[in-house]
């Protein structure tokens, strides 16, 4: 199937998925950093407040960091895709995927109809 995007459209959409990926890393080196053990402060507030604070923020640090690395993975596969030439093209149906729904969401792998096909299955549409 022709590609249905023009050079410039994929320069375009190719600084955008660079600048989001450099961002991640950005986001993920300083989720790392909050991983680290903390030194032990005292204060106002309790030992076990400050433990359990300091686990909820892990958590959140850790779920964001696999989010991050989720959206890298996309990101990493769209940019690959566009060295193949098959960036762009519906995963699902091949079609081309419209230029103003990359630059909305640059590493998706559907058009609007399989995406929305998809949701609906998993019954995440939205009502």
């Amino acid at each position: 199937m022709s590609q249905a995007l023009t050079a410039p459209q994929l320069d375009e959409l190719k600084q955008r998925l660079l600048a989001r990926r450099q961002e991640l890393h950005a986001q993920m080196a300083q989720n790392r950093a909050n991983l680290a053990p903390a030194e032990n402060t005292a204060g106002s507030v309790s030992q076990d407040e400050n433990a359990r604070l300091a686990n909820q923020t892990r958590e959140v640090d850790t779920r964001l960091t696999a989010l991050d690395a989720d959206e890298l993975a996309r990101i990493d596969r769209a940019l690959e895709a566009m060295d193949a030439g098959d960036y762009g093209l519906c995963d699902a149906c091949g079609c081309a995927i419209p230029f103003e729904r990359l630059k909305i969401e640059p590493m998706t792998q559907h058009c609007v109809a399989c995406k929305s096909a998809w949701e609906h299955k998993k019954g995440i549409a939205r009502a």
